[in-house]
């Protein structure tokens, strides 16, 4: 590797690292202070502003919908009033229960069967880049090609007005960081819990994927008290290079990821790096906090 390319190595995990806590700091409802991020990082000005305006048009395309699930105020205490109903194509939207920097996921109704789902879309509808498109469909057939008691099911995978969907199993229930909140749990619930998700990890490994961001919020129990892994955006195949991640790209979780993760090599990740998860799982489920 030669000086510039190292350089840019160290200047786009910066960057990726800059970006996350951004992104970490909005789903906790602070408010970070932009120009005083750019003023810190003078350098790469250019490159969180791109990311900002990016960030601004996800938030644009995704308006309509959240305005779509919010009454105006005081309309919902008008017994005379019908609740306002969104649809998307085939399902009616009944609540927001996740949102990530780049998608959102919603509990609605599959009309035309009559059943509850889990509806996931990418935020920046048309305005998605190629590489956020392909991500998100890749997320999408990895779920898909696994059939398992303990990984949530897709269902269908579609694009609809120019805003890319899946829908899966909707999982009534917390997930596990939810369940801790810094609260240990007793020796042979988490013994039970890490080896089911285990049992199901290697069921993906066994099909050449790896999941590369397990966590506890990427667990949920249902109501049958059992684990169910989801959110597969990060996911690999083992025998194949996407390109989706590149030397200098810092994807996951710190807490749980694995240091050839946390370090950009994507090249030496492989089943042992979900391994590495899983302990880190296991860590936080019998101290009550992250490693």
């Amino acid at each position: 590797m030669s000086a510039s390319d190292a350089d840019r190595t160290i200047t786009d995990a910066r960057v990726n690292q800059i970006i996350a806590d951004y992104l970490q700091s909005i789903e906790r409802g602070e408010v970070p202070d932009r120009a005083w991020l750019l003023v810190r990082h003078a350098d790469i000005a250019q490159e969180l502003s791109a990311f900002f305006a990016d960030h601004d048009r996800f938030q644009r395309a995704a308006a309509p919908l959240a305005d779509a699930l919010t009454l105006p105020p005081g309309e919902s205490s008008s017994p005379s009033r019908a609740p306002k109903v969104a649809y998307f194509g085939d399902y009616e939207l009944l609540e927001e229960i996740a949102r990530g920097g780049m998608g959102v996921v919603y509990k609605a109704r599959q009309m035309s069967l009559n059943r509850p789902v889990a509806l996931k879309m990418i935020l920046a509808g048309e305005w998605a880049t190629p590489e956020a498109r392909q991500r998100f469909r890749a997320e999408a057939e990895a779920a898909a090609n696994l059939q398992h008691p303990n990984i949530v099911a897709i269902h269908e995978v579609g694009e609809h007005e120019g805003q890319q969907y899946f829908s899966m199993d909707f999982v009534a229930g917390k997930n596990l960081a939810e369940l801790v909140r810094g609260n240990p749990l007793s020796a042979e619930r988490v013994a039970s819990y890490v080896k089911t998700i285990a049992e199901a990890v290697h069921f993906a490994h066994q099909r050449g994927i790896l999941h590369r961001d397990l966590k506890p919020q990427n667990v949920l129990i249902d109501a049958d008290d059992r684990p169910r892994i989801t959110d597969f955006g990060l996911a690999k195949r083992v025998e194949t290079d996407s390109g989706l991640t590149r030397t200098g790209d810092v994807l996951g979780s710190p807490s749980y990821m694995p240091p050839e993760q946390a370090s950009s090599r994507p090249d030496e990740l492989g089943p042992p790096s979900d391994v590495y998860s899983l302990g880190a799982i296991l860590y936080e489920l019998l101290t009550g906090r992250p490693p």
